[in-house]
């Protein structure tokens, strides 16, 4: 069983805050095996968009690793899943749409009782063979090698009209049936839930194992050995990733916060640190997410 928690420790749909959602590990097996058959990355995400299961553990193509990395636009990425997983939820239905890089993605509802409870998203294939103008200006003003971005925007899997359509409706009845087979379902929390939620009531603080272990009433080492095994994590990246997520949706909250001010919220004083441990993860700057974020509002 492989037990996976939403993002936030209180939702409005379960208002006792005590319910994650777990999903069979024969989930996994389904989504691997959809992933290598089209070749294309597969994730669910929580309803608050954290990530739960990904295909293959798929960390993205070559073309998204270069311009998330080369054009430092990782921010857009995650500012553009959660753009569209809001609307999905608004419209109640699955949406097709091309991403700002040029290549095509598709997000879906994962409902459970008529209760939202997550998304699956499936991207990174193409539907054109031209890239976005502005792709193009930024790579090339950048210095980089446009054979290179070319050559990786091509490997990418192309699906036609009748091509599309048929993947989408596999996809969604491959949710369909990890629903109904009740393979995703509503429960008590087990460690790893009980672990993210205390991360998440604590977020303002100084995060350390002891306390989590004390907090819960389990070893460091089963700790530490559950969270591997589950999530594939360590506890101080677990926290760092909380601390990331909640400062976004603070700024998402609040787009006139300083950075300061925001980071501070979730338990970084010092905003030069705070920086370059967004960095290290987002793979740019905080100041980049912020000014998007701003950007949108205007």
């Amino acid at each position: 069983m492989i037990n996976m928690e939403n993002d936030w420790p209180i939702d409005p749909r379960f208002p006792s805050g005590k319910l994650g959602l777990f999903f069979d590990e024969e989930v996994q097996r389904l989504i691997d095996s959809f992933a290598y058959c089209f070749k294309v990355k597969i994730t669910i995400f929580s309803a608050r968009m954290e990530e739960m299961v990904v295909g293959l553990q798929n960390p993205g193509s070559a073309f998204c690793q270069l311009i998330q990395k080369k054009l430092r636009l990782r921010y857009r990425c995650c500012r553009q899943d959660k753009v569209m997983c809001e609307h999905c939820e608004k419209q109640d239905k699955t949406i097709v749409y091309n991403c700002y890089a040029g290549l095509s993605e598709i997000v879906l509802p994962i409902k459970i009782e008529e209760k939202l409870v997550g998304y699956g998203l499936l991207g990174q294939f193409r539907t054109s063979h031209r890239l976005p103008e502005e792709i193009l200006r930024s790579w090339e003003k950048a210095g980089f090698s446009n054979e290179e971005l070319m050559e990786a925007y091509e490997a990418q899997p192309f699906f036609d009209k009748p091509a599309l359509d048929n993947m989408l409706r596999l996809f969604s009845m491959t949710i369909s049936f990890i629903v109904t087979r009740e393979y995703v379902r509503i429960r008590q929390p087990g460690i790893t839930e009980q672990i993210v939620r205390w991360v998440d009531e604590h977020i303002s603080k100084p995060l350390n194992l002891d306390d989590a272990a004390a907090a819960v009433n389990y070893s460091r080492s089963t700790i530490s050995h559950t969270l591997k095994r589950q999530l594939g994590m360590s506890f101080k990246k677990i926290c760092i990733l909380k601390k990331i997520q909640r400062f976004e949706s603070i700024i998402a909250s609040d787009p006139l916060l300083s950075i300061h001010e925001a980071a501070t919220m979730v338990g970084y004083d010092d905003p030069l640190y705070f920086s370059r441990i967004y960095k290290s993860v987002r793979f740019t700057a905080p100041s980049k997410y912020v000014n998007s974020v701003r950007k949108q509002h205007e």
